[in-house]
């Protein structure tokens, strides 16, 4: 039997390891990606490069009614913290739920998510308790009997880990885009650059997602 598997990608490091990681484990491998409101551009070009990279059908799906906190809002709050501007409400429960959507038509059976080690302490969603509980209700609700399961192969690992991986796994880190910021460079002051750039730090290595030139 063939092993598929559909991706949740974001153009970021952890997504992208995780579409490379599949690629190493599935005989067939699918991209899934969602455009809400907003979305930085930077994001979808590197959600699009990576999978044409990878060789992957990448499935764009749009939800333009889903809002971050800054958006929903009308503001770039000050007082709240850099990730509560990025969270969505029910964020992986919409997510996962489309991606499962996706992956019972197409007859795949694993959907990938690149949540490590560092996110359940950031997002109540991003907690393997609560995925173990969001596949139960993936699963009662399909008509067809056919298991759909969660994997996070991040779930326990650090970032310097999953730059270890990357490496491992030849992925074209400088395509990546995990910053919360547009521009022609990532702006190394967000908590998502700033956890990137620490990991290469400590490894004695220079991210090169920093320095690459996308013009």
């Amino acid at each position: 039997m063939t092993k598929k598997a559909l991706v949740l990608v974001s153009g970021g490091l952890d997504s992208t390891v995780c579409l490379y990681w599949a690629k190493n484990n599935f005989d067939t491998v699918q991209a899934i990606t969602f455009n809400y409101f907003h979305r930085l551009n930077r994001e979808k070009v590197a959600s699009r490069k990576i999978a044409n990279l990878a060789k992957t059908k990448l499935i764009e799906v749009s939800v333009p009614f889903i809002k971050e906190f800054s958006n929903y809002y009308d503001l770039q709050t000050k007082s709240a913290s850099q990730s509560l501007q990025s969270y969505i409400p029910l964020r992986n429960l919409i997510f996962y739920s489309i991606a499962g959507y996706f992956a019972q038509i197409n007859r795949i059976i694993s959907l990938v998510g690149g949540h490590n080690a560092i996110d359940e302490n950031i997002f109540k969603d991003a907690t393997e308790s609560y995925f173990r509980k969001l596949n139960k209700l993936i699963i009662q609700g399909l008509l067809n009997p056919m298991d759909c399961k969660i994997i996070l192969p991040l779930k326990n690992k650090s970032k310097i880990d999953i730059i270890q991986l990357a490496r491992e796994l030849d992925v074209p880190i400088e395509f990546t885009w995990s910053c919360h910021q547009e521009g022609k460079f990532q702006c190394k002051r967000c908590y998502a650059c700033k956890q990137r750039l620490d990991g290469f730090k400590i490894l004695g290595l220079r991210d090169p997602a920093y320095s690459f030139n996308r013009s």
